[in-house]
Protein backbone atom coordinates (compact mmCIF):
# COMPACT_ATOMS: atom_id res chain seq x y z
CA UNK A 1 0.00 0.00 0.00
CA UNK A 2 2.87 2.36 0.82
CA UNK A 3 4.86 1.47 -2.04
CA UNK A 4 2.24 2.16 -4.19
CA UNK A 5 1.80 5.80 -2.70
CA UNK A 6 5.11 6.35 -2.96
CA UNK A 7 5.46 5.33 -7.07
CA UNK A 8 2.37 7.94 -7.44
CA UNK A 9 4.35 10.12 -5.78
CA UNK A 10 7.57 9.65 -7.60
CA UNK A 11 6.08 9.36 -10.61
CA UNK A 12 3.85 12.81 -10.48
CA UNK A 13 7.68 14.70 -9.53
CA UNK A 14 8.92 12.54 -12.41
CA UNK A 15 6.28 14.22 -14.80
CA UNK A 16 6.71 17.75 -13.19
CA UNK A 17 10.52 17.66 -13.96
CA UNK A 18 9.68 16.31 -17.55
CA UNK A 19 8.66 19.83 -18.41
CA UNK A 20 12.11 21.12 -18.30
CA UNK A 21 14.34 18.30 -19.98
CA UNK A 22 17.36 20.01 -22.19
CA UNK A 23 17.83 21.71 -18.65
CA UNK A 24 21.25 21.05 -17.28
CA UNK A 25 19.63 19.98 -13.66
CA UNK A 26 16.98 17.79 -15.02
CA UNK A 27 19.46 15.65 -17.84
CA UNK A 28 21.96 15.54 -14.78
CA UNK A 29 18.80 13.85 -12.73
CA UNK A 30 18.25 11.45 -15.74
CA UNK A 31 21.57 10.67 -16.00
CA UNK A 32 21.98 9.17 -12.19
CA UNK A 33 18.98 7.83 -12.39
CA UNK A 34 20.08 6.24 -15.43
CA UNK A 35 23.41 4.82 -14.09
CA UNK A 36 21.12 3.57 -10.91
CA UNK A 37 18.89 1.51 -12.77
CA UNK A 38 21.72 0.28 -14.93
CA UNK A 39 23.64 -0.96 -12.03
CA UNK A 40 20.70 -2.15 -9.91
CA UNK A 41 19.53 -4.35 -12.60
CA UNK A 42 23.06 -6.14 -12.33
CA UNK A 43 24.92 -4.17 -15.53
CA UNK A 44 28.26 -5.70 -14.37
CA UNK A 45 30.79 -7.66 -16.45
CA UNK A 46 33.11 -9.06 -13.20
CA UNK A 47 31.79 -12.82 -13.12
CA UNK A 48 32.22 -12.41 -9.55
CA UNK A 49 30.47 -9.63 -9.00
CA UNK A 50 27.45 -10.38 -10.90
CA UNK A 51 26.78 -14.03 -10.22
CA UNK A 52 28.12 -15.57 -13.22
CA UNK A 53 31.23 -16.60 -10.58
CA UNK A 54 28.25 -17.94 -8.11
CA UNK A 55 26.17 -19.69 -11.12
CA UNK A 56 29.15 -21.92 -12.10
CA UNK A 57 29.86 -23.25 -8.64
CA UNK A 58 26.78 -24.47 -8.27
CA UNK A 59 26.96 -26.12 -11.65
CA UNK A 60 30.50 -27.43 -11.26
CA UNK A 61 29.96 -28.73 -7.76
CA UNK A 62 27.91 -31.60 -9.52
CA UNK A 63 31.36 -33.02 -11.37
CA UNK A 64 29.97 -31.94 -14.64
CA UNK A 65 31.51 -33.88 -17.67
CA UNK A 66 31.36 -31.96 -20.38
CA UNK A 67 31.09 -27.94 -20.76
CA UNK A 68 30.70 -26.00 -24.15
CA UNK A 69 32.02 -22.72 -23.99
CA UNK A 70 31.36 -20.47 -26.92
CA UNK A 71 32.86 -17.59 -27.77
CA UNK A 72 35.87 -18.32 -25.54
CA UNK A 73 37.68 -15.74 -26.34
CA UNK A 74 40.99 -15.68 -25.29
CA UNK A 75 40.44 -19.14 -23.03
CA UNK A 76 40.06 -17.17 -19.98
CA UNK A 77 36.63 -18.84 -18.70
CA UNK A 78 37.64 -21.93 -20.36
CA UNK A 79 40.97 -22.00 -18.28
CA UNK A 80 39.19 -21.40 -14.64
CA UNK A 81 36.80 -24.25 -15.35
CA UNK A 82 39.36 -26.47 -16.20
CA UNK A 83 40.87 -25.70 -13.01
CA UNK A 84 37.87 -26.04 -10.97
CA UNK A 85 36.45 -29.59 -12.28
CA UNK A 86 40.10 -30.70 -13.81
CA UNK A 87 37.53 -34.49 -14.88
CA UNK A 88 35.41 -32.22 -16.96
CA UNK A 89 35.88 -32.12 -20.94
CA UNK A 90 35.70 -28.39 -22.25
CA UNK A 91 35.00 -27.50 -26.17
CA UNK A 92 36.29 -23.92 -26.56
CA UNK A 93 34.63 -22.52 -29.72
CA UNK A 94 36.39 -19.34 -30.82
CA UNK A 95 35.23 -17.97 -34.41
CA UNK A 96 38.26 -15.30 -34.97
CA UNK A 97 41.48 -16.78 -36.22
CA UNK A 98 43.25 -14.09 -34.17
CA UNK A 99 41.18 -14.62 -31.21
CA UNK A 100 41.69 -18.20 -31.54
CA UNK A 101 45.86 -18.31 -31.79
CA UNK A 102 45.68 -17.12 -28.41
CA UNK A 103 43.37 -19.24 -26.79
CA UNK A 104 45.43 -22.23 -27.98
CA UNK A 105 48.94 -20.01 -26.34
CA UNK A 106 46.31 -20.25 -23.25
CA UNK A 107 44.74 -23.36 -23.16
CA UNK A 108 47.46 -25.46 -25.08
CA UNK A 109 48.89 -27.04 -22.07
CA UNK A 110 45.54 -28.34 -20.74
CA UNK A 111 44.80 -31.91 -21.66
CA UNK A 112 40.55 -31.20 -20.93
CA UNK A 113 40.40 -28.34 -23.23
CA UNK A 114 39.59 -28.70 -27.05
CA UNK A 115 39.72 -25.71 -29.22
CA UNK A 116 37.62 -25.02 -31.86
CA UNK A 117 38.57 -22.54 -34.27
CA UNK A 118 34.61 -21.74 -35.55
CA UNK A 119 31.91 -20.40 -34.26
CA UNK A 120 28.26 -22.28 -33.53
CA UNK A 121 25.14 -20.55 -35.23
CA UNK A 122 21.44 -22.00 -36.33
CA UNK A 123 23.33 -23.03 -39.58
CA UNK A 124 26.40 -23.55 -41.54
CA UNK A 125 27.88 -20.85 -43.30
CA UNK A 126 30.27 -18.41 -43.61
CA UNK A 127 29.32 -15.12 -41.80
CA UNK A 128 30.62 -11.74 -41.73
CA UNK A 129 32.90 -10.26 -38.35
CA UNK A 130 33.68 -7.06 -37.97
CA UNK A 131 36.86 -6.55 -35.61
CA UNK A 132 38.13 -3.87 -34.05
CA UNK A 133 41.43 -2.65 -32.64
CA UNK A 134 40.92 -5.38 -30.46
CA UNK A 135 39.76 -8.40 -31.97
CA UNK A 136 38.48 -9.90 -28.37
CA UNK A 137 35.57 -7.87 -28.87
CA UNK A 138 34.79 -8.81 -32.34
CA UNK A 139 30.99 -9.13 -33.26
CA UNK A 140 28.30 -10.39 -36.17
CA UNK A 141 26.18 -7.94 -34.69
CA UNK A 142 27.66 -4.63 -35.31
CA UNK A 143 24.87 -1.96 -35.15
CA UNK A 144 25.10 0.19 -38.21
CA UNK A 145 24.39 4.40 -37.70
CA UNK A 146 25.62 3.64 -34.03
CA UNK A 147 28.26 6.14 -33.93
CA UNK A 148 30.72 4.46 -31.34
CA UNK A 149 30.17 0.65 -33.42
CA UNK A 150 30.56 2.88 -36.64
CA UNK A 151 34.33 4.61 -34.83
CA UNK A 152 35.44 1.04 -33.34
CA UNK A 153 35.04 -1.57 -35.94
CA UNK A 154 37.67 -0.38 -38.63
CA UNK A 155 37.73 -4.52 -40.87
CA UNK A 156 35.53 -7.62 -41.55
CA UNK A 157 36.29 -10.97 -41.76
CA UNK A 158 34.40 -14.02 -42.94
CA UNK A 159 34.41 -17.03 -40.41
CA UNK A 160 33.05 -20.54 -40.23
CA UNK A 161 30.12 -21.02 -38.27
CA UNK A 162 28.12 -24.96 -37.52
CA UNK A 163 25.14 -26.04 -35.81
CA UNK A 164 25.97 -27.18 -32.17
CA UNK A 165 23.88 -30.56 -33.60
CA UNK A 166 26.28 -30.78 -36.16
CA UNK A 167 29.55 -30.92 -33.53
CA UNK A 168 27.70 -33.41 -31.25
CA UNK A 169 26.91 -35.83 -33.66
CA UNK A 170 30.84 -35.03 -35.07
CA UNK A 171 31.85 -35.75 -31.72
CA UNK A 172 29.33 -38.56 -30.57
CA UNK A 173 28.31 -36.49 -28.02
CA UNK A 174 25.08 -37.55 -26.36
CA UNK A 175 25.36 -35.10 -23.33
CA UNK A 176 26.04 -31.55 -22.32
CA UNK A 177 26.50 -30.27 -18.53
CA UNK A 178 26.48 -26.83 -19.09
CA UNK A 179 26.80 -24.56 -22.31
CA UNK A 180 28.30 -20.87 -21.51
CA UNK A 181 27.32 -18.76 -24.56
CA UNK A 182 28.93 -14.97 -25.09
CA UNK A 183 28.99 -14.23 -28.70
CA UNK A 184 27.72 -10.73 -28.61
CA UNK A 185 24.46 -11.06 -30.11
CA UNK A 186 24.20 -14.15 -31.95
CA UNK A 187 23.37 -16.27 -28.52
CA UNK A 188 19.87 -17.14 -30.25
CA UNK A 189 20.96 -18.93 -32.84
CA UNK A 190 23.33 -20.83 -30.93
CA UNK A 191 20.76 -22.50 -29.17
CA UNK A 192 18.76 -23.06 -32.22
CA UNK A 193 21.47 -25.14 -33.75
CA UNK A 194 21.17 -27.54 -31.03
CA UNK A 195 18.06 -28.14 -33.02
CA UNK A 196 16.62 -31.47 -31.11
CA UNK A 197 19.83 -32.15 -29.12
CA UNK A 198 18.88 -29.39 -27.43
CA UNK A 199 16.76 -31.67 -24.79
CA UNK A 200 20.47 -33.34 -24.15
CA UNK A 201 21.76 -29.79 -22.46
CA UNK A 202 21.25 -29.32 -18.90
CA UNK A 203 21.37 -25.39 -18.58
CA UNK A 204 22.72 -23.00 -20.98
CA UNK A 205 23.92 -19.27 -19.81
CA UNK A 206 23.53 -16.15 -22.18
CA UNK A 207 23.67 -12.79 -22.92
CA UNK A 208 21.32 -10.16 -23.61
CA UNK A 209 22.26 -6.61 -24.68
CA UNK A 210 22.97 -4.17 -27.36
CA UNK A 211 23.87 -6.28 -29.97
CA UNK A 212 20.49 -7.90 -29.69
CA UNK A 213 19.42 -4.75 -31.41
CA UNK A 214 21.27 -5.71 -34.41
CA UNK A 215 20.44 -9.38 -34.14
CA UNK A 216 16.70 -8.16 -33.52
CA UNK A 217 16.79 -11.47 -31.14
CA UNK A 218 14.36 -9.77 -28.33
CA UNK A 219 14.59 -11.94 -25.04
CA UNK A 220 11.26 -12.89 -25.79
CA UNK A 221 12.47 -14.72 -28.75
CA UNK A 222 14.93 -16.42 -26.18
CA UNK A 223 12.13 -17.41 -23.72
CA UNK A 224 9.73 -18.63 -26.07
CA UNK A 225 12.23 -20.95 -27.62
CA UNK A 226 13.50 -21.96 -24.56
CA UNK A 227 10.50 -22.37 -22.46
CA UNK A 228 8.87 -24.59 -25.21
CA UNK A 229 12.06 -26.74 -25.79
CA UNK A 230 11.59 -27.60 -21.79
CA UNK A 231 13.35 -24.67 -19.87
CA UNK A 232 12.85 -22.65 -17.19
CA UNK A 233 14.89 -19.03 -17.93
CA UNK A 234 16.04 -17.08 -15.14
CA UNK A 235 18.22 -13.85 -14.69
CA UNK A 236 21.15 -14.12 -12.71
CA UNK A 237 21.81 -12.06 -10.08
CA UNK A 238 24.43 -11.49 -7.40
CA UNK A 239 23.39 -13.94 -4.94
CA UNK A 240 20.62 -15.65 -6.79
CA UNK A 241 19.38 -16.14 -10.35
CA UNK A 242 15.66 -14.85 -10.61
CA UNK A 243 13.37 -17.37 -12.45
CA UNK A 244 10.53 -15.55 -13.86
CA UNK A 245 7.69 -15.52 -16.42
CA UNK A 246 8.59 -12.88 -19.12
CA UNK A 247 7.66 -9.41 -18.96
CA UNK A 248 8.38 -6.55 -21.16
CA UNK A 249 10.07 -5.07 -18.68
CA UNK A 250 13.11 -7.06 -19.07
CA UNK A 251 13.65 -5.53 -22.45
CA UNK A 252 16.19 -3.50 -22.10
CA UNK A 253 19.32 -4.71 -24.00
CA UNK A 254 21.37 -3.95 -20.72
CA UNK A 255 23.68 -6.58 -21.13
CA UNK A 256 22.44 -9.03 -18.65
CA UNK A 257 23.32 -12.34 -18.18
CA UNK A 258 20.37 -15.50 -17.92
CA UNK A 259 20.03 -18.94 -17.49
CA UNK A 260 17.93 -21.70 -18.44
CA UNK A 261 17.73 -24.94 -16.90
CA UNK A 262 16.09 -28.11 -18.33
CA UNK A 263 12.69 -27.79 -16.09
CA UNK A 264 13.17 -31.54 -14.44
CA UNK A 265 15.93 -30.39 -12.81
CA UNK A 266 14.34 -29.47 -9.85
CA UNK A 267 17.59 -29.96 -7.24
CA UNK A 268 19.64 -27.82 -9.57
CA UNK A 269 17.00 -24.74 -9.98
CA UNK A 270 16.27 -24.89 -6.41
CA UNK A 271 19.93 -24.29 -5.58
CA UNK A 272 20.14 -21.35 -7.96
CA UNK A 273 17.40 -19.76 -6.87
CA UNK A 274 17.82 -19.93 -3.45
CA UNK A 275 19.78 -16.81 -2.00
CA UNK A 276 22.66 -16.58 -1.16
CA UNK A 277 24.83 -14.40 1.52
Amino acid sequence: MFLNFLCKIVARLARILSRYRGKPFTEAIEKLCSVFHRSLNNLDFNMERNGEGRVLRIITNSQPQLIFDVGANVGEWSKLVSKMVPSCKIHAFEIVPSTYEQLLHATDSLSNVMQINYGLSSKEDMITISLGKNSATATGCRIEGMSYHDNYYDQEIQCKTVKACTHMMDHKINNIDFVKIDVEGMDLQVIKGFEDQLQNVCAVQFEYGIFNISSHDLLADFYNYLINSGFVVGKIYPRYVAFQEYHYNLENFHGSNFLAVKSNEKELISKLQSYSS
